[in-house]
């Protein structure tokens, strides 16, 4: 999920050219092969994941951490196909920020950047 950027470079201070660097990168990307990165994807998901939640939510995603045991509902297996039919990005975003049962809301300490590279970390378990 991208989040709205609502701050306007004026044109004299784009060089002029609005287009060019956005338009290389879309170049550059398609002739490497590679896929592109969402823009809040900058590898720092995993890190978060691991410092923030794999104590409950494993380290495969399968909601069996060594904290799991004790939390009721327990935490959803990411990896489980039926989860991901049952969620929406916008719901996911929703209880990482605010959370849920015992889950705990991290939008007084992550930026909301931070919590989208987390979902989009989040979303590397989803099989299927």
């Amino acid at each position: 999920m991208l989040w709205k950027v609502t701050t306007k470079i004026p044109r004299e201070r784009r060089g002029g050219r609005p287009c060019f660097w956005g338009g290389l990168f879309v170049v550059l990307a398609l002739i490497s092969g590679e896929p592109v990165a969402s823009w809040g994807d900058d590898g720092s998901g995993s890190v978060l994941y691991r410092n923030n939640c794999i104590s409950c939510h494993g380290a495969g995603g399968q909601g069996n951490g060594p904290a799991a045991s004790g939390l009721h509902p327990s935490p959803p297996d990411f990896t489980d196909p039926g989860f991901w039919k049952t969620v929406t990005d916008s719901y996911l975003l929703h209880v990482i920020t605010n959370g849920l049962g015992p889950m705990p809301g991290w939008g007084g300490t992550l930026s909301p950047l931070d919590i989208d590279n987390l979902l989009d970390y989040i979303k590397t378990f989803r099989k299927g």
